[in-house]
């Protein structure tokens, strides 16, 4: 898959109210300015405002890839967008290889991005 990122995520730390049932149980962040995705010729707009968890990685696991692991950061954001909105326009596939396509951006090693991406396909639950 082709990706294009024009410009780097933004973030801050959400406030505690802010709405974002996908992600309950972590520590949340938020955009603070619209982000582009561009993936295999698709523009995607992540607004600000949305909210997401960065990396889902079981607790036992933080020590090797904490939830701010750096690789993933930017794919976690675009992942949860599109399973909390994006599943309207594309498919949980499309979702799940972004997601590895943008951590291989990013400068993950491939062995890596291939592990989380079977964690989202197997684990990885959305609007669809």
């Amino acid at each position: 898959m082709q990706v294009e990122i024009p410009h780097r995520l933004l973030t801050t730390r959400a406030p505690s109210d802010a709405p974002a049932p996908w992600a309950r149980h972590a520590t949340r962040w938020m955009v603070a300015s619209t982000w582009v995705v561009i993936a295999d010729g698709k523009r995607f707009e992540i607004p600000v405002g949305f909210v997401f968890d960065g990396s889902s990685v079981p607790r036992l696991l933080w020590w090797l890839w904490p939830p701010g692991y750096a690789p993933a950061w930017e794919a976690a954001c675009f992942h949860d967008w599109c399973y909390a909105f994006g599943y309207r326009r594309v498919s949980k596939r499309f979702a799940d290889d972004a997601f590895r396509s943008i951590m291989l951006r990013q400068g993950a090693r491939p062995w890596i991005a291939r592990i989380f991406h079977a964690a989202v396909s197997r684990f990885g639950r959305g609007g669809w």
